[in-house]
């Protein structure tokens, strides 16, 4: 067996865990889908059509309307994986200590799930404005815009994140800046990237949020209107043929899916 006492399970136990906290956006998204994940697979997301309102003061009768369901697809079609050598002299060095290889690896792993999700939001989300942001006056302008079309869009006001990129958050932490304190006692432990809340929003600073020519961008977004599901798959060890040495494979499995475009609001400036 490679690796002594290699157990899969202790090894996804411990590649959660870092996975997890560093992530952004993924915790706020909806993942009441992920259930049975296989890859591969397809989830149909079903909708029911709103009933027409009907006038009974003045027909005194009622049409019984035929409901009808809408279908989406989220399709589990990403997979990640990374795989390393452990020479059995580093082994006998680093006195069989890989944790730092396994906070790594889900870093890493965390990471691309959430550049995957970042550009689903982009390419899936409706625009609010395309306008140059220069100033901090021109930030809070089309952090207005976003909230304006999600407020038409009859987004709920709860879970809604606005997700900026560090040349964004700059301008809304200038002198001029009209964010508040975080408030995180809903969410129960603070998350990565909060710099405050405004207008309703909690403002999450993404790293990974990059524009053309690193350009100021935003996401305003309803994290139920968002799915995510996805999970560490496989964590396998075995012996390598060619070398005193053995391998370790890690498999992330994920999908993700804009369940509603007008709840994704995006600011993408194009010059």
């Amino acid at each position: 067996m490679a690796i002594t006492n290699f157990i899969p399970t202790v090894w996804s136990s411990a590649l959660l865990e870092p996975f997890r906290t560093a992530q952004y956006l993924i915790p706020a998204t909806n993942h009441q889908y992920e259930g049975e994940l296989r890859s591969g697979n397809t989830i149909k997301v079903t909708g029911i059509t709103t009933p027409a309102i009907q006038n009974y003061a003045t027909s005194r009768t009622l049409t019984i309307d035929a409901l009808s369901d809408t279908t989406q697809s989220l399709v589990i079609n990403k997979e990640d994986a990374i795989s390393f050598k452990v020479d059995d002299v580093d082994r006998v060095q680093s006195a069989g200590s890989f944790e730092p290889v396994t906070r790594d690896a889900a870093k890493a792993l965390a990471e691309n799930a959430e550049t995957n999700l970042i550009a689903d939001l982009k390419a899936n989300g409706t625009s609010a404005g395309t306008g140059a942001i220069t100033t901090a006056a021109l930030a809070y302008a089309a952090v207005v815009s976003i909230r304006t079309a999600l407020v038409k869009a009859k987004v709920p006001v709860s879970d809604r994140i606005l997700a900026v990129s560090p040349e964004f958050a700059a301008l809304l932490l200038s002198e001029a800046s009209k964010l508040t304190t975080a408030d995180i006692a809903g969410d129960g432990e603070l998350r990565n990237g909060v710099i405050g809340n405004l207008l309703g929003f909690k403002v999450i600073e993404h790293p990974l949020l990059t524009h053309t020519s690193n350009r100021p961008a935003a996401i305003g977004f309803h994290g139920p209107s968002v799915a995510y599901v996805g999970q560490i798959d496989k964590v396998e060890a075995g012996r390598m043929e060619l070398a005193f040495a053995d391998y370790v494979r890690i498999l992330n499995v994920y999908g993700t899916k804009v369940l509603r475009a007008t709840a994704v609001q995006t600011y993408l400036p194009a010059s």
